[in-house]
């Protein structure tokens, strides 16, 4: 076993130990998440779209394209997973760069033909690998819910938007007495808006709204959430 298994060997124990505890760890370890979503990537569309009603990505491309109705634009898809943004949009008149951990997630997307580029990785190592000024636009559909700490990830993703541009991403929403930031029996972490907004604005960010949405199904019963535009002048 090489040195990089071990220690994302013992980030995963240490995580789960923390959730045993009761504690909300400020992230998941990236394995689990790639080894989550390969395990679910031949029937995930199905799945979350068709049972638990999944429409964010129809949203965020609705936001988007009202944005850039001639559609030039270039855009990053953090965790693009099988490529349902990019269905939502159809073709852009720029570059459509999507990235996910999960390999298998990423085979269903090649075959769409809608991306320039298709990279497996970590959001927040896209983000810093990218140059500055790359983007019009960064989008992340349910993807913040497995990242939980976003104090890193924000700032990276406004160096990297040009300015005018926008990161638009959606989060579920914490209950008044679960705080700025918690994992919950599902797995997903939730986060307060007022965080979310304290780290747009300390990133540089000059407005972040928000809109309400159910972002699926549990157990037959809607997931509070909301999608958070923040924007850079």
């Amino acid at each position: 076993m090489t040195g990089q298994a071990d220690h994302s060997d013992e980030d995963v124990r240490r995580f789960r130990e923390a959730v045993a505890r009761g504690e909300t760890p400020r992230a998941q370890p990236a394995a689990l998440v790639a080894e989550l979503f390969d395990g679910l990537a031949e029937r995930f569309e199905k799945h979350l779209v068709g049972r638990l009603q999944y429409r964010v990505p129809h949203r965020v491309a609705d936001i988007v394209l009202g944005r850039h109705p001639q559609r030039r634009l270039d855009l990053l898809d953090l965790g693009c997973g099988t490529g349902l943004l990019g269905l939502c949009l159809g073709r852009l008149d720029g570059e459509l760069v999507g990235v996910d951990l999960s390999a298998r997630m990423l085979d269903q997307a090649v075959p769409l033909g809608l991306y320039a580029e298709l990279r497996q990785g970590d959001a927040l190592a896209e983000l810093r690998d990218t140059q500055a000024a790359r983007y019009d636009c960064i989008a992340a559909c349910d993807v913040f819910i497995y990242v939980g700490d976003l104090s890193d990830l924000i700032p990276a993703a406004f160096r990297a938007l040009r300015p005018g541009g926008m990161l638009i991403f959606s989060c579920e929403e914490t209950r008044a007495d679960e705080g700025a930031l918690r994992l919950r029996a599902s797995g997903r972490y939730a986060h307060s808006r007022a965080s979310i907004a304290s780290l747009c604005r300390e990133a540089g960010f000059a407005d972040c709204t928000f809109e309400d949405i159910v972002l699926r199904l549990e157990a037959d019963s809607p997931i509070a959430g909301y999608i958070a535009t923040a924007e850079k002048r």
